[in-house]
């Protein structure tokens, strides 16, 4: 059985029962528990690789309205313009100033920045981001091994019951 051949080398899968963590011994597991553990760990390396797809945008976005405030320093005051209002909607204006940024921090908070130091914030904010993404790569990388382990003694515990039965 190709399961049993990996069974020494077994860490407990962690589990989630009601809200409590619990550990899995994968080699005394039942077929309900490892059936349990697989929709879990499928679940998790969902969620995760999802918020690695919404981190990815992230980054995207900072790097451009870094390479943005780049472009707007190099621009004249005056000038026109189209402003984003949203990401589909803009609006006619004029620039107002090339030296001064209105960086938006969130929850409807902007602070008022030279633009060196908003390519700075930028910088720094994909930075933070790629570095959070690092980490929760390695987490999915984590996830997906223990996945594939859950489903190598489904599968051997699967085949173990059905020769039982037979």
């Amino acid at each position: 059985c190709h399961a049993s051949t990996r069974a020494d080398f077994v860490e407990p899968v962690p589990v989630k029962r009601t809200r409590t963590m619990t550990s899995l011994d994968l080699r005394t597991a039942t077929l309900e528990q490892l059936k349990v553990a697989d929709e879990q760990l499928r679940e998790e390396v969902t969620s995760y690789s999802e918020s690695l797809q919404m981190l990815s945008k992230a980054v995207s976005r900072y790097h451009s309205s870094g390479s943005a405030i780049e472009e707007l320093s190099k621009e004249t005051v005056g000038k026109d313009m189209l402003v984003p209002l949203t990401e589909s909607l803009y609006v006619p204006g004029k620039i107002a100033a090339v030296d001064k940024v209105l960086l938006d921090v969130g929850t409807g908070y902007f602070i008022e920045h030279d633009t060196e130091k908003g390519i700075d914030y930028c910088k720094r904010k994909v930075n933070f981001i790629r570095d959070n993404m690092e980490k929760l790569m390695e987490l999915v990388g984590k996830k997906r091994k223990q996945l594939l382990l859950v489903q190598d003694f489904l599968r051997a515990r699967t085949q173990e019951t059905a020769q039982a039965q037979a």
